[in-house]
């Protein structure tokens, strides 16, 4: 069986993204998949998937990045100005590959069939693969590039060479009417639909046929805390991925604290350092343990730094390895955040969550099904609802063993089931 991977999330620093994309392909290949070739999410983002040459690649990247910096200069008086600037560091201006809206899914599909050579690493995949799997993971929202281009690439293969094409792994929320039209001709095209989450299923039934699945990211099962994981994590530096300390003793009670996908600034995040580093002050008067800060995306990187220098802190940086961070956030007394991914290795140990606000409803859908309290607390506004939320995590800690056996029973059960995200493949294709 050979596959064609889209959207190979572990180009992406992100823990989640790392996570769950890394046991998809592990499923794949447990099923005797054959992954003939992978478009990464970072080739995706800058349509750079089109050439074998990597160096190639990497330039058609850094000339798109350019482009978008180049862009900057929109009004049209300076529209000249930036034809100049982009001349003058050679990117010309070519037809985009990738539609902008629905209407022009035929135009640039013409435009790959009718220019085979440009694209002959499409052709050739498309040619050779006997069914594509696309990992949606978090990418449909929005309206920009990244969705658009997997929604693209499925319907060209569905549609111009009639091979199967599943959609896995993914959360749904068409928030922005353009991406949301293109969805709705889309969906219908795949052999296979599979949500992570319910509310993502019951928001499009009405165009597709789809089924919900628990993440693939729930393949990642933390050490048990009554093994031998305490003793030896709990050695010094053990944690320490350069340039942060994560010093901290595994051993006693710890809490966990992360940011959210929410977060967003275009300087320095000065108020939401601010905002942040008052809750977790009063985190610290109410609850004994440690406190562990996480980075799981970059975006939370400059936040809790600065938070973790403040207040002399451990963070687990962004770079530690995943299973590490599963091994951590699943033997913790409480997670606190707004990730998606850290939050299911925290429920896969048993590890309540105390759910902040995010991007999209996916925090929101993660707890409902861990049976949880459905409230997720805003991750903007953190200093004003401190109170409510720490009232939740004692709420939660007093529950202790029997709240922590009854999570850990569902996530193993979810753990079982996010194999289905590849039941396409096993029932369909011979192996």
């Amino acid at each position: 069986m050979k596959v064609l991977l889209i959207n190979d999330s572990t180009s992406n620093p992100n823990w989640g993204d790392r996570a769950a994309a890394t046991a998809l392909k592990l499923m794949i290949n447990k099923l005797g998949g054959d992954i003939i070739d992978i478009f990464s999410e970072d080739e995706l983002k800058y349509s750079s998937f089109l050439s074998t040459n990597i160096v190639e690649s990497k330039n058609i990247a850094n000339d798109r990045r350019l482009t978008e910096l180049v862009n900057l200069f929109s009004p049209p008086i300076l529209f000249k100005i930036k034809g100049k600037m982009l001349r003058s560091f050679g990117i010309k201006k070519t037809p985009c590959l990738i539609p902008d809206t629905w209407d022009e899914f035929g135009k640039c599909a013409k435009n790959i069939l009718d220019n085979k050579d440009r694209y002959q690493r499409l052709i050739n995949v498309f040619d050779k693969m006997d069914v594509a799997v696309i990992h949606g993971d978090g990418c449909m929202v929005g309206n920009g590039l990244l969705p658009r281009t997997e929604l693209f690439l499925s319907y060209l293969i569905k549609t111009y060479f009639n091979k199967p094409v599943v959609i896995v792994n993914h959360t749904a929320d068409f928030d922005h009417p353009n991406l949301l039209k293109i969805a709705q001709a889309v969906y219908p095209l795949f052999d296979d639909v599979v949500f992570r989450d319910p509310i993502s299923e019951r928001r499009c039934k009405e165009f597709c046929n789809g089924r919900f699945v628990a993440d693939t990211a729930f393949l990642f099962e933390p050490a048990l805390s009554t093994g031998h994981w305490k003793s030896i994590a709990r050695r010094s530096t053990y944690f320490d991925i350069w340039p942060d300390i994560a010093t901290f003793n595994p051993a006693k009670p710890y809490l966990c604290i992360g940011g959210s996908s929410i977060l967003s600034y275009d300087s320095f995040p000065s108020e939401i350092i601010k905002d942040f580093s008052s809750f977790i002050r009063y985190m610290q008067s109410i609850y004994p343990g440690q406190i562990v800060l996480t980075v799981s995306d970059i975006v939370d990187q400059p936040v809790f730094r600065a938070i973790a220098k403040e207040l002399e802190l451990p963070l687990v940086g962004l770079a530690t390895p995943v299973q590490q961070v599963v091994d951590i956030i699943g033997n913790a007394d409480a997670y606190i955040g707004g990730r998606w991914h850290p939050s299911i290795f925290a429920l896969r140990g048993g590890t309540p969550v105390v759910p902040l606000s995010a991007k999209t409803f996916k925090m929101l859908a993660l707890i409902e099904m861990a049976g949880l309290n459905t409230v997720t607390f805003d991750a903007l506004g953190l200093d004003k609802i401190k109170y409510s939320l720490g009232n939740q995590l004692h709420l939660y800690l007093e529950q202790g063993a029997d709240l922590r056996k009854k999570i850990r029973i569902w996530a193993q059960e979810a753990a079982k089931n996010c194999w289905g995200n590849v039941e396409y493949l096993k029932k369909s294709v011979k192996i």
